[in-house]
């Protein structure tokens, strides 16, 4: 949210700057190339910040407009665990957990920050069972559980916590790493 309204307040100051000078021609230069670079210059940084910008306000508004059992996900509990939406998953039907680590390698890092634990967990089930999100690879259905982008200082020891816990029950768990780029 914090980066998404600096870009806001970028796009604020260089879009109508950028306008200003297409509309009235300035400045005035014997190159026409000179002239377009200056004037499309401030354009196009404005709109990209402001492109940038909302989604980043929209996907942040979303995820903090979560209530209830939509809040969650990820929470253990003796049973098993539960997971957006309120679902209930017993222990004995998760079969393995692949924890997910993602790495961004963009050259240019908008929207991402290195403080966030940029995580996620796909518990893989015995079975099928009935959560709406639930996906299918190789014919086992699994889950994909994202934490990307919660402040790391606030979440490594839940994180830590999960894969300990997985680990008690005797879940096999899987590391993998992938790039993502944002």
């Amino acid at each position: 949210m914090e980066k998404s309204t600096k870009l806001l307040f970028v796009a604020a100051i260089m879009l109508p700057l950028g306008l200003y000078l297409i509309l009235n021609g300035l400045p005035d230069t014997s190159s026409s190339r000179a002239r377009i670079i200056v004037n499309g210059t401030p354009t196009m940084v404005g709109g990209l910040a402001l492109i940038y910008g909302r989604v980043g306000v929209v996907t942040a508004w979303s995820g903090m407009a979560r209530k209830g059992s939509d809040a969650i996900d990820l929470k253990i509990a003796s049973s098993g665990i539960t997971v957006r939406g309120g679902h209930k998953i017993p222990w004995k039907s998760i079969s393995r957990v692949t924890s997910i680590q993602y790495d961004n390698t963009a050259k240019i890092q908008l929207l991402w920050d290195r403080a966030d634990l940029n995580r996620a967990f796909e518990v893989h089930f015995n079975g099928p069972m009935d959560i709406p999100r639930l996906r299918t690879k190789d014919g086992v259905p699994y889950l994909k559980v994202n934490v990307v982008r919660y402040p790391a200082v606030d979440y490594t020891r839940l994180h830590e916590a999960f894969i300990a816990e997985f680990e008690r029950r005797g879940i096999p768990i899987d590391e993998k790493r992938k790039t993502k780029e944002t």
